[in-house]
Order: C-alpha cells, then sequence, then structure tokens
C-alpha cells in the first residue's frame, strides 16, 4: 500500500498483468498441460466450459455432442475438465465400479428444500431409499399394483374412442396424461384426473418448466452466481420451478395426514415405523424423492410410447407386421393384460429398438473418477474428471450399431448382417446399483399402453398437420426431449 493508503503503482501494475495473463496462461495449461491434453476434442471446449454451457442451455447439447464424436473419435474431451465416452467398454467401470465413481453434483438437477432425493443422494442414502422404494417397483410390487395401472389405461383408451372421432389426436399428450394418472395413483393413492377431465394438469407443465431451467441453474451454480439469476433468469421459468416445489409439498403433506391408514401406494412401506418410532424417510427426504419419482415415472414412458409411435407410424411394415401379430393373438380385449401383453411375439424388439433411437433420458449422469484414477475403455483417466457414456450417441453411432439411424427391430435377434452389433451400449436404464429402480414400471406401461392402442385403433400419421416434419429430429433436448405434438388420426377398428 502506498502512504495515504492506496494501493502503490506496483500493486496496481501487477493486477494489470495477472489480469490480462492469467485467461491465456490458463488456456495455454488446459491445451498443453493438463492431464487430459492427450484426449482428442475441439481446443475451444478444452479450454473453457463456455461453449458446452450454452449448447446445453440451448438444447443442442446431445447433437453437438453426436457431432464431436463423429469427428473426434469414441473418447471426447468436451470441457477442461470432462469426457465423453460412447464404446460399451466404458459403461462398467463408470457405472458399476465398487467403491462407486460418485455423480457428479454439476450434472445433478438442484433440489428446492435442500435434502437430494434417490436421483442425487450420496452412496449411504441411496441404498436407504432404494430398499424402502424397492418393493413398490419390483415385479411382485407391481402384480398387487396391476388392477391400477390396468384402470387408467382402459380409461385412456375409452377416451381415445369417445374423442377419435373429432379429428386427429395429439398422441404425445394423451401418453403424458395416462402415465401421469398412473404414477399418481401409484405414488399417492390417487390420480390426477388427467385423462377423466381430458386436460393437463398443473404440475406437468410446471414439471416440465422445470427441467428447462436445469441446465441454466446449473451453469450459475457452477460459477457460485445463483444470487443472479433471481435477477437475471426468466420468471416463468422460475415461477413453475416455483409451482413444481409446492405441488410436490401438497402431496406430501397431504399423504403424511393419513399416513396412519395403508393406501396401498409406494409411501405404505416408507411411512412404516422403526421399532425405535422414528420414520425411516424425513419429510423433506420424501418431497424430494417424491419429485423425482413423479417426474422419472411418468415423463420417460410417455416419452417412449411416443417416440415408438412415430417410429411405426414411419415404418409403416413393421407397424403392419406388429400390429397383426397382437390382433391375432387376443380375440377379445379382455384378454389384455399385463402378463399377456410380454408374449406378443415381436413386442420386446420393437420397444429396444426405439428406446435405441429414442432413449427417454439421451444423456446418462456423469460421474466423478476417485483421486486414485481409473482405467476407462483402455485409457487412463485421473481423479477428478467427470466422465459419461452419451446413451443416444453411442447408440446413433455406426461404431456400434449397422445402419444405425434405422428402425430395424430385426437388428435385436443378433443375425445376419446384425451379428456384429454392439446392442450392450443401449442401457436405457442405466446399469449399476443406481440404475432407474422404475424400469419394470416403464415396460409394463410401454407393453401395455402400446398392445390396447393396436388392438383397438388403426392408426395414420396426420400429414395436414405434421407435413414433412421430421418429429424426433427437431426436439430440442433439456435432459429430456422437448416433445412436440404428435398428430395422429385413429380410427377404431372394424372387430
Amino acid at each position: 500500500m502506498g502512504g495515504d493508503g492506496w494501493p502503490s503503482d506496483g500493486h496496481i501494475l501487477l493486477l494489470i498483468v495477472l489480469t490480462v495473463l492469467t485467461p491465456p496462461s490458463l488456456a495455454l495449461y488446459r491445451l498443453w498441460i493438463h492431464p487430459l491434453r492427450s484426449y482428442p476434442g475441439p481446443r475451444w471446449w478444452a479450454i473453457w466450459r463456455g461453449p458446452y454451457i450454452l449448447s446445453n442451455i440451448r438444447g443442442n447439447l446431445v447433437r453437438d455432442l453426436q457431432r464431436l464424436h463423429q469427428q473426434f473419435g469414441p473418447v471426447v474431451r468436451i470441457a477442461p475438465n470432462e469426457l465423453s465416452f460412447i464404446v460399451p467398454e466404458a459403461a462398467s467401470p463408470i457405472y458399476t465400479s465398487n467403491p462407486e465413481f460418485p455423480k457428479d453434483p454439476m450434472h445433478l438437477p438442484p433440489f428446492h428444500n435442500g435434502t437430494p432425493g434417490i436421483l442425487a443422494a450420496d452412496h449411504a442414502h441411496h441404498r436407504r431409499y432404494r430398499r424402502l422404494l424397492a418393493f413398490s417397483f419390483s415385479d411382485k410390487g407391481l402384480r398387487h399394483e396391476r388392477s391400477l395401472i390396468e384402470r387408467s389405461i382402459d380409461l385412456l383408451i375409452t377416451q381415445l374412442h369417445e374423442n377419435c372421432g373429432q379429428g386427429p389426436l395429439d398422441l404425445a399428450l394423451w401418453f403424458n396424461w395416462a402415465t401421469f394418472d398412473i404414477i399418481g395413483d401409484l405414488a399417492f393413492g390417487d390420480s390426477f384426473g388427467c385423462l377423466e377431465n381430458v386436460q393437463t394438469h398443473p404440475w406437468i407443465a410446471s414439471i416440465q418448466g422445470n427441467v428447462k431451467l436445469i441446465p441454466i441453474l446449473n451453469a450459475f451454480r457452477r460459477y457460485r452466481l445463483d444470487g443472479l439469476l433471481r435477477l437475471l433468469g426468466s420468471r416463468k421459468l422460475l415461477e413453475q420451478r416455483r409451482r413444481n416445489a409446492q405441488f410436490t409439498t401438497d402431496q406430501v403433506d397431504r399423504r403424511l395426514k393419513n399416513s396412519s391408514t395403508p393406501r396401498g401406494d409406494i409411501w405404505d412401506a416408507v411411512l412404516a415405523q422403526k421399532p425405535d418410532g422414528e420414520p425411516p424417510m424425513t419429510r423433506d427426504e420424501m418431497i424430494s424423492n417424491a419429485s423425482a419419482i413423479v417426474l422419472a415415472g411418468s415423463e420417460t414412458s410417455a416419452t417412449l410410447l411416443s417416440g415408438c409411435t412415430w417410429l411405426l407410424l414411419k415404418n409403416p411394415s413393421h407397424l403392419h407386421q406388429l400390429t397383426s401379430r397382437i390382433r391375432s393373438q387376443f380375440t377379445h380385449a379382455s384378454e389384455i393384460d399385463s402378463q399377456s401383453v410380454s408374449r406378443v411375439e415381436g413386442l420386446q424388439a420393437v420397444l429396444e429398438e426405439s428406446l435405441r433411437l429414442y432413449p427417454p433420458v439421451p444423456m446418462q449422469s456423469n460421474r466423478i473418477v476417485p483421486q486414485a484414477g481409473a482405467y476407462i475403455a483402455g485409457g487412463w483417466v485421473p481423479g477428478g474428471t467427470s466422465v459419461g457414456l452419451q446413451q443416444f450417441v453411442a447408440c446413433r453411432s455406426s461404431s456400434n450399431f449397422h445402419r444405425p439411424d434405422e428402425f430395424l427391430p430385426e437388428r435385436w435377434q443378433g443375425q445376419g448382417e446384425f451379428a456384429h452389433d454392439r446392442r450392450e451400449v443401449s442401457q436405457p436404464f442405466s446399469i449399476g446399483p443406481r440404475n432407474c429402480i422404475g424400469r419394470q414400471l416403464a415396460y409394463v406401461e410401454m407393453r401395455l399402453i402400446l398392445v390396447k392402442l393396436l388392438w383397438h385403433f388403426d392408426l395414420r400419421l396426420d400429414t395436414t398437420r405434421m407435413k414433412d416434419t421430421d418429429w424426433l429430429a427437431e426436439q430440442g433436448i433439456w435432459i429430456l426431449w422437448d416433445k412436440k405434438p404428435l398428430w395422429v388420426t385413429l380410427e377404431p377398428r372394424n372387430e
């Protein structure tokens, strides 16, 4: 300091020099000295995270990563401290290692009440949550809940019959209504009434708005600028986030008021008292987990059903074949249930191929390599690196699949020209101890809805509204797909 308390000329000069030299010095370090310097990737992405953040906020990240992998190969450095993989050998070390690679907190949705749910919890809390919720999502648990599931799906078919005469229907919306009502029954013992009222519940809109906000929230959180978001952020998106939190809280509080009476929903086991009288899950933990369950249990199944319907409509020979098999197997609608649909020939291959081309969660969550470092897909990755396997990009890569962009359910037989397909890379529900707990529920919903839909109706894409739109290719991705309306003409079959 100078004698008058102000910085001396030397200190001011040093500050100027540091300000001018730090960015280029950091850039040189990240390009030539950083432990990830040998991994290929675009230089701007390696120098700073800005291109990644902007791409993510715009909903373009997945397709930008697809372009980068086509240019640089199976492993790409996509940020100063992050690697993207598309080879199946990367899945096991990233997602199944013991001890596990912890989730990257900067890739997780922030939790509004300060309590992480099952998606973001640490190892110990995740195990406890999963143990408490496991029965409800197991095969045995779903058999207990099949009447609730089938009731909502029967209502979907009834409402489609009543409304299809009015013109083309947006099946993406109807699928959302059905799966949202189902998860309402399973999660809170009461449907949300979307199908009954033929309208979108406000919670759906708030969930979808909240998902779009997550990349923005994470960008501000990464640089500890959370407070600025309230000043600079979209009021509409912030209000949707607030409403989503309030809807979740209200539903949990309503359920807690009736905690003494079993309702046949997932919270029965959660609310069971321990010997010491303490509940195994706190109210805040229930709120955080309820939000994740409703999102994962509704949006993902509806997304796959929409994508599968689009792919079948764009590939009429496969649509005709599956429809014929369904109608020849079931003489009466009453024969179709959650057990019998699993025996429809070719159905599973159609679903797996749809999941490959249109995975409901296009990007699997990133993990942090432990401090000791690890070998991933044959290469050494230093500790502290964020790593992930890009599900959509991997499943659209010619290095993993023959004719990767074509809808070819027969590839799942693993024969002929598809014998060398690396089908193990397609893991839409992830793998390891943190794989999707709702996997069985999703398959039950997808099989039952698709089979009943094709048994009852002949489907035709409404070309007037859809025109020449490539419905799948034109969607943005903010963690989940930003689905556009899927206009389809439904004609009740001539039985």
